[in-house]
């Protein structure tokens, strides 16, 4: 007899269980500290999972950086789709302090280039904000010129077609075509 599990595609999905070993790398110690089981909620963010992490192991994560590997070394993202694992294969969690195994370069730029090319900035920009105030009066009067001339070229066209208006309303006959027809 084939016994079947009611599966209903209507409730949510359920917390995937992963084993995780512990590696303090941070206080110099490469061998596995603690072995436990983590369960994962279904689409949490990688900052509830960091939690459930350091509450799982009493981590202190401020001054820490987690790195997941899989069973071949490979890195895995901390996100709700790790997926589950056995006791026997456990994910590693290193346990690493910030720039551990990178020593950051010291600035390659010293301060004084940077702040000689912020002054040749500002200088160009304080040079153009002077050379635009000596030019607004100009500005404003070529501004106040156009302005006039656009205005009296509508001002002709206006009394272009108020001429051609009034021919069009007069009804009176003058007598003569003034045009040949074209029929």
């Amino acid at each position: 007899m084939i016994k079947m599990s009611n599966v209903s595609f209507h409730r949510s999905p359920r917390a995937s269980k992963a084993w995780i070993a512990l590696r303090r790398l941070d206080k110099n110690d490469d061998r596995v500290v603690a072995l436990r089981e983590v369960s994962i909620p279904p689409a949490a963010e990688a900052t509830v999972i960091i939690q459930i992490i350091t509450t799982t192991f009493g981590l202190n994560s401020s001054d820490v950086i987690f790195k997941l590997r899989n069973h071949r070394g490979s890195l895995i993202p901390l996100n709700s789709s790790i997926p589950a694992n056995s006791k026997h294969m456990p994910y590693v969690l290193e346990v690493a302090k910030i720039f551990q195994h990178v020593r950051p370069k010291p600035r390659t730029i010293t301060m004084t280039v940077i702040n000689k090319s912020m002054k040749t900035r500002l200088q160009t920009i304080d040079k153009r904000i002077q050379r635009l105030e000596e030019l607004l009066p100009q500005i404003k009067l070529r501004r106040n010129e156009k302005l006039s001339q656009e205005i009296e070229c509508l001002n002709q066209k206006l009394r272009f077609l108020h001429k051609r208006m009034q021919v069009a309303d007069s009804r009176s006959w003058k007598g003569v075509l003034t045009r040949a027809p074209l029929w």
